[in-house]
């Protein structure tokens, strides 16, 4: 159980310093060193949040899949790529939107906070259902996994929208 815990960690390091951190440092000079890194576009940071939230919350959805169902591992990596892409492809259009017409930077509080992680999971337990229920064909389950993953991954897409914003602000618009 160890190794799972190491390799999750060592995915999300990986994943922030090479998405978040990497272009910032590539850009740095000596003279501007001290200098905040120049905002990401919306598309780029919109990417790279993808990928964190990604990482950590599939890491999750499999590990909640697997102890749910009693999955072995080909269905769970069966699990996790189609988890992936469909949970990629639904992120990255609703941060993109979010960005485009929801409040201003300076606009943010708490609760534009929650009604976003809230209303991205609203979508994403749908898909939840329904990607568990074809993987699995029994609903009551597959309805337990999706209330379970709303719950852990409305507090892992918070976390991930708070640490963005605080070491990648959003530019406004």
């Amino acid at each position: 159980m160890a190794g799972r815990g190491s390799l999750a960690a060592g995915a999300l390091a990986a994943t922030l310093v090479l998405g978040g951190a990497g272009p910032a440092l590539a850009a740095e000079s000596p003279a501007t060193a001290a200098a905040e890194p120049a905002p990401l576009s919306t598309w780029e940071r919109a990417a790279y949040k993808t990928l964190t939230f990604q990482t950590v919350a599939n890491l999750a959805d499999v590990a909640l899949f697997g102890a749910i169902f009693e999955a072995g591992a080909g269905t769970s990596a069966i699990f996790l790529v189609a988890n992936t892409a469909t949970a990629a492809m639904l992120y990255y259009p609703y941060e993109l939107a979010w960005d485009r017409f929801g409040p201003l930077p300076s606009e943010t509080t708490a609760d534009n906070l929650a009604t976003k992680a809230v209303g991205y999971q609203v979508l994403t337990g749908a898909r939840n259902l329904a990607l568990s229920y074809v993987f699995t064909g029994s609903l009551l389950p597959s309805a337990g996994f999706a209330a379970a993953a709303f719950a852990i991954d409305t507090a892992i897409y918070a976390g991930n929208d708070v640490a963005w914003d605080y070491f990648r602000p959003r530019a406004e618009r």
